[in-house]
């Protein structure tokens, strides 16, 4: 059994319990099939100069933090990989088969320096979004040529869809040659199809950490002017969530929404179930957990035409929108309230199951592995 140490900038730790739950779903998933271990290494704002705090999560997770007051994007990188260094020393780094770094960025902004004297096989695992937005800069920034850098050197790397490679390779203006596209890991145990549900009117759910980038507006004013009754369900949080609520009670909606707020994997899959169409809206996804989690649930979806949702997303369990916009919601909607019985859930559920199951990731994983060593 290959011996792998897994090193993460995100991961769920004692400030957040949700930050970088995607990573460690996967790595629960990787332990199983090999003998690893995670570190979660970061450097963290504090409110004094420096402070350094471990915790022991369990018997293979550990993290390591600096907590420090200075802004400087620059001083944090060069922090992050003092840290690092001093964590690979620690764990014994020589005694592991393989570096297995998820998000490169910090972590890697220097490995083209510390390669030369650290000799040891690395990959990469990417789930993030920022290579599509340039990192939010101007293309031509010189503050990006470090992160490009990284992509340069023939690491192996993991991507979560296909759009996101495509992404890495033109944020950074480099092939990726040896490289294995791995979905997110959804738990099997929660998410499944429990039944067809029996609503009276057609119920639409959605959920999301709500930012600019979701982008609900367009949905939401096209439910304002449906003119059938429906239900529509929305939960979640973030900076939007309440300009969401805003909107609802401004234009007299509240007897047809409902909100849940934060919800926990088992109520969202309830919903699910519940549900006829789960919504997505986005302006962009690298995978889009939740929606592969309700095509687990049978649950079909229905959301702007995603690249990364378009590898997956079918005429068989979803209905695609070309254009983010107001109109273009209302006819789908209503071509979908008009025969919401055009999808089978139960060869929904089966379709996704066999497209993106647990055994299948662990064994892309292994072979990927096994390939590089």
């Amino acid at each position: 059994m290959k011996k792998i140490l897994h090193i993460t900038n995100w991961y769920p730790n004692p400030w957040d319990d949700l930050e970088g739950i995607f990573i460690k779903k996967q790595f629960d998933l990787f332990k199983e099939v090999t003998d690893s271990q995670i570190v979660n290494v970061q450097v963290r704002e504090g409110r004094k100069l420096f402070e350094f705090k471990y915790f022991k999560y369990s018997e293979n997770e550990e993290g390591y933090f600096i907590l420090t007051s200075i802004k400087s994007s620059k001083i944090k990188e060069i922090l992050t990989t003092l840290l690092l260094i001093y964590v690979l020393f620690k764990k014994k780094y020589k005694r592991f088969d393989l570096l297995h770094f998820h998000i490169a960025y910090p972590l890697l902004i220097h490995y083209y320096l510390w390669k030369k004297f650290i000799k040891i096989p690395v990959v990469i695992s990417e789930h993030w979004s920022a290579y599509h937005f340039n990192f939010y800069m101007p293309k031509n920034t010189k503050k990006l040529n470090g992160i490009k850098r990284i992509f340069k050197q023939n690491i192996p790397i993991i991507t979560v869809s296909q759009a996101l490679l495509k992404d890495i390779e033109e944020f950074s203006g480099e092939k990726q040659n040896k490289y294995l596209i791995l979905p997110n890991v959804i738990n099997e145990k929660i998410f499944y199809f429990k039944k067809n549900p029996q609503n009276k009117v057609p119920v639409f759910f959605t959920v999301n950490a709500w930012s600019d980038i979701k982008n609900p507006f367009p949905m939401l004013k096209a439910f304002k002017n449906l003119k059938t009754d429906y239900k529509l369900k929305i939960g979640g949080y973030g900076e939007l969530y309440p300009k969401i609520k805003k909107f609802i009670y401004e234009n007299k909606m509240e007897d047809k929404v409902e909100f849940f707020g934060k919800m926990s994997q088992n109520e969202i899959s309830e919903q699910l179930n519940n549900s006829d169409l789960y919504i997505f809206s986005s302006n962009y996804e690298t995978f889009s957990m939740i929606c592969v989690e309700s095509l687990y649930c049978g649950c079909p979806i229905i959301g702007p035409e995603i690249p990364a949702i378009k590898e997956y997303a079918n005429k068989n369990n979803s209905i695609l929108i070309k254009n983010n916009n107001e109109e273009n919601w209302l006819k789908s909607l209503n071509h979908f309230i008009k025969d919401k019985n055009i999808f089978d859930r139960v060869e929904i559920s089966k379709e996704a199951k066999e497209k993106f199951s647990n055994k299948n990731i662990k064994n892309k994983y292994l072979n990927f592995i096994k390939d590089i060593l």
